[in-house]
């Protein structure tokens, strides 16, 4: 027999906890269960192991793994950087559409395609302006040899 989704949360160990969300909703949707946009904190038993490899980031967002190691990681105010274990920043990679930062929105996502050794292909998800807002926006791109801008493929 399967749980529904509030049986789930209510067998969920360590359920003692303040939810993680306390402000108020910022819509006017119902929920679809009991607890799903208030659910409560957990205490987990999982050891972290955490190391600050750069400072130098402004709201790090998305983060993909290239295939020697470096990180490819989003920005939300539309920056995009590869970024060594060593905590070395690249300068931003250009060729990036117009990102809409605002509220909610930004450079978000990233992965790179199961063939990047070969083909160097990157999709992210990002916010662009549109008429009365922002729109969620998937793109692609080939990251250049130089790794200095995306080549932007429609």
């Amino acid at each position: 027999m399967s749980l529904s989704p509030t049986q789930r949360l209510k067998k969920t160990p360590h359920r003692n906890l303040a939810p993680v969300e306390t402000k108020e909703a910022n819509s006017t949707f119902q929920p679809a269960f009991e607890g799903q946009t208030r659910v409560a904190g957990m205490k987990t038993s999982t050891e972290l192991d955490i190391k600050v490899i750069s400072e130098g980031l402004v709201n790090p967002w998305g983060i993909a793994v290239l295939p020697d190691g470096r990180l490819l990681i989003t920005e939300k105010g539309g920056t995009l950087r590869i970024a060594t274990t060593g905590g070395e920043l690249s300068t931003p990679i250009l060729g990036l559409p117009a990102v809409s930062s605002e509220g909610q929105g930004g450079l978000l996502g990233i992965t790179l395609d199961p063939d990047f050794g070969s083909n160097r292909m990157v999709y992210w998800v990002f916010s662009e302006k549109a008429e009365g807002g922002n729109l969620t926006a998937v793109a692609k791109g080939r990251l250049a040899d130089d790794e200095k801008r995306l080549i932007i493929l429609w």
